[in-house]
């Protein structure tokens, strides 16, 4: 028997196929983060990113810092607040209390997120998604207007904090640097020693080498909500205007769009990529910092470039079937984002394969485009016998209870 999900005839296409893309960017992004400490490193804080050496790993690398992080996320993110605007939309039609119902859903995302945190993975980002959805409530009923006007200011107003904080530490690990309280040995000591226990230690040992981060994480969450919010909202935005449902209808203004976050996008990821990577005259430290908080603007500018992109695109049936094995995969995003982390723990980590700090950037590339070709396969079979992936059954039977929703 069929699990219950959404009729094919409901959905919009073009945001399972974007959900699917967004999967694979994901897991790009994170491959450095599972397969090492990625930018969390000190020592990199203060060297910057140095590029490694051979022409694969310093493409893939390269691609990666442009085209990929910082991209992705907020794809994630504008999909959740439009997915937040047509679940709420289609309980108020069906006259549910529809708050009462988000609430159980965002509950779910929080536990789901709290273990798959604490006992998997510290780079969860499913806790900060249900904590933020509880501000959504607060502008469900608001004008697109307001709606843009709210999203726009603080996402600017998060990327100047958080540029000055990040410049400001930047200064500071340059002053300690200067001033000799900083070892760059004992910095190189303490990630071959990490590096070291991720590999080679048990389940148990993994943990306790992850849990600074995962006690960090908690921090992360509250300081993540102001560059999240704000993509919340840009979906939020988009589903009261119903510019993906009615796509065609509004094909002028994704054209403006896809022409104005090109420029803009691209323009953002060059001046954050030379910085990142160390090609201005910036000491490491202050070019780092200020790449990261830029990066809370250039990448979301750069995603609506994607997603207008694949919008337009899939007006045409032709792109639609070719890009139909995404869409499979975006059915299932929450299963297929769990899976990714379970696969990737047990290949880096010591209780799988031990293959942490030993994969260049390269192969890593690699092994995540690989995962995600997995993973469209096995949606593709499953989606065949069942409506909707494990993990969103699961969270459909939360969500409604003993109701059919």
């Amino acid at each position: 028997m069929k699990q219950q999900g959404l009729a094919a005839n409901e959905r919009i296409q073009s945001l399972d196929i974007i959900r699917g893309i967004a999967l694979l960017g994901i897991v790009l992004a994170n491959m450095s983060y599972f397969k090492s400490q990625g930018i969390t490193s000190e020592l990199m804080l203060v060297q910057g990113y140095v590029l490694p050496d051979g022409g694969f790993d310093a493409a893939a690398r390269l691609f990666t810092t442009a085209f990929i992080d910082g991209k992705f996320y907020p794809m994630f993110s504008l999909l959740f607040g439009l997915g937040f605007y047509i679940f709420y939309h289609r309980l108020l039609q069906k006259d549910v209390n529809a708050t009462r119902v988000f609430v159980r859903r965002l509950v779910f995302l929080i536990v789901i997120g709290l273990v798959h945190l604490v006992m998997i993975w510290s780079g969860d980002i499913l806790f900060t998604y249900g904590v933020t959805g509880f501000l959504l409530l607060a502008f469900v009923s608001r004008t697109p207007r307001t709606i843009l006007i709210w999203a726009v200011s603080i996402l600017v107003s998060a990327t100047v904090l958080f540029t000055l904080l990040n410049v400001l530490g930047g200064f500071g690990i340059q002053i300690s640097k200067s001033a000799g309280l900083t070892s760059l040995s004992e910095m190189k000591a303490y990630d071959v020693a990490l590096a070291e226990q991720m590999a080679g230690g048990g389940y148990a040992e993994v943990w306790l080498a992850r849990l600074p981060d995962i006690l960090l994480m908690f921090f992360n969450a509250l300081m993540g909500i102001p560059g999240i919010l704000p993509l919340f909202l840009l979906g939020l935005y988009f589903g009261k205007k119903g510019m993906f449902k009615n796509a065609q209808e509004y094909a002028r203004v994704w054209k403006k769009i896809w022409v104005h976050s090109l420029w803009a996008g691209l323009l953002g990821t060059i001046v954050v990529t030379a910085l990142i990577h160390n090609f201005t005259p910036l000491p490491s430290a202050v070019g780092f910092g200020l790449a990261q908080g830029l990066n809370m603007l250039a990448g979301p500018i750069l995603m609506l470039f994607y997603v207008s992109s694949l919008v337009l695109l899939t007006q045409k049936e032709t792109w639609q079937r070719m890009l139909k094995p995404f869409a499979n995969a975006g059915r299932m995003a929450l299963t297929n984002y769990l899976l990714q982390s379970i696969v990737l723990v047990f290949v880096f980590y010591g209780f799988g394969f031990g293959l942490y700090g030993q994969v260049g950037e390269g192969v890593g590339f690699l092994i995540g485009v690989g995962l995600f070709v997995v993973q469209v396969i096995l949606s593709t079979l499953y989606l065949k016998k069942f409506n909707q992936g494990p993990m969103e059954y699961v969270w459909r039977k939360w969500t409604y209870g003993r109701s059919n929703g």
